[in-house]
């Protein structure tokens, strides 16, 4: 057969080379034991702490709308080009990352940017705009460019943000469709990226309080998006406050590795800062809804503002005011927090400016 009728064929049959998908690698492999216990993962295979995030495995962020999982998106990529650690798990060797999203527009992505060293991330991380189409995965054009930045970026973290507009239905067959679509535009085999997942969490019952290895079950759509995974990570806001900027970082499934313990993490420069003393008895509540330290509080402990007080004489008697923690009545009194605008420090004093019309003026 002569080359043009060879690439006639070739176009009968489907198009030319470049428009082709990648190759696939089989659909089932066996191997023996001796071969499975000599196996040695190839070079650079795990990312992040103990095989929380590794090449060519699913993992998940998880939390309420709201809760930060995009800036925790953005803060693992920060991460992976400067080797810092993530939510407290070491670095393994420095990572490129590639975040495709579809909710924040490019003024919320230069804020998120704006106090990094964009410099140093520059040839690390790359993110889009929201799509005009969504995550088009169904039309061709939409996956043939897609796939073509990433063969052109060669990303080792690739991160979809958030799955709930990738999926259409909320069924485990169109998740299992949605998930082979996103798939198909990936590079196969032991060296493709890792996938990421950012996904959101059903909202709790009022009575609900769930810790552990059971926020598996807070997964919209928990069937299928907790179990494809082999790490799931789940966020949680400290409390209901909404001027509270923490919130608590669990690692709820880990098949390849330690869960690791969680911790509190606070937003603030467009990443996270660990807290040391977060009141783990507070936040879990026994079930019941969680007292948070109020404005109020502060104004009748401040008497109005006609009082000054040293810091340590200030959370005891807010501890007995509100019969709060230590450390969530120390995170009310910080001038850097969610009440700073109306603390201020004279004299290595604390004061409070006065609330429009104290709650024991009102009639």
């Amino acid at each position: 057969m002569s080359p043009i009728d060879l690439e006639a064929l070739e176009m009968e049959v489907g198009g030319n080379e470049a428009q082709r998908p990648p190759p696939v690698k089989p659909l089932i492999e066996f191997f023996k034991p001796s071969q499975l216990a000599a196996f040695t993962p190839p070079e650079g295979f795990k990312l992040v702490g103990d095989y929380h995030i590794q090449l060519a495995a699913p993992f998940v962020i998880g939390g309420a709308p709201g809760v930060g999982k995009s800036r925790a998106a953005v803060a693992l990529a920060v991460a992976g080009a400067t080797g810092e650690e993530w939510f407290g798990y070491p670095v393994r060797r420095q990572f490129k990352t590639m975040i495709v999203q579809a909710e924040n527009g490019r003024v919320r992505l230069k804020n998120e940017f704006a106090d990094l060293d964009c410099q140093a991330l520059d040839d690390f991380v790359c993110v889009c705009s929201p799509p005009p189409y969504g995550f088009a995965f169904d039309r061709r054009a939409f996956c043939d460019q897609l796939r073509r930045e990433v063969e052109k970026f060669k990303p080792d973290v690739f991160i979809l943000d958030p799955w709930n507009r990738l999926a259409r239905d909320d069924k485990v067959k169109d998740y299992l469709q949605a998930f082979e679509e996103l798939l198909a535009v990936l590079p196969t085999g032991d060296t493709a990226p890792a996938l990421g997942i950012v996904a959101h969490t059903r909202k709790p019952r009022t009575d609900e309080r769930t810790n552990g290895r059971a926020l598996l079950n807070l997964l919209a759509g928990s069937y299928f998006i907790a179990s494809v995974p082999r790490t799931v990570f789940v966020m949680q806001a400290a409390s209901d406050d909404t001027q509270d900027k923490r919130i608590v970082w669990t690692c709820c499934k880990n098949n390849d590795g330690e869960l690791g313990a969680r911790s509190a993490w606070e937003r603030r420069n467009g990443l996270f800062v660990p807290v040391s003393d977060f009141d783990w008895k507070s936040f879990e509540g026994d079930g019941e809804k969680r007292r948070t330290v109020n404005l109020e509080d502060l104004d009748t402990l401040f008497e109005g503002g006609k009082r000054q007080l040293n810091r340590n004489t200030a959370v005891a008697e807010l501890m007995e005011l509100t019969m709060l923690g230590k450390t969530a009545c120390y995170q009310a009194l910080k001038l850097d927090g969610k009440f700073g605008e109306r603390l201020f420090q004279s004299n290595e004093l604390l004061g409070f400016k006065k609330l429009a019309l104290s709650v024991r003026e009102i009639p």
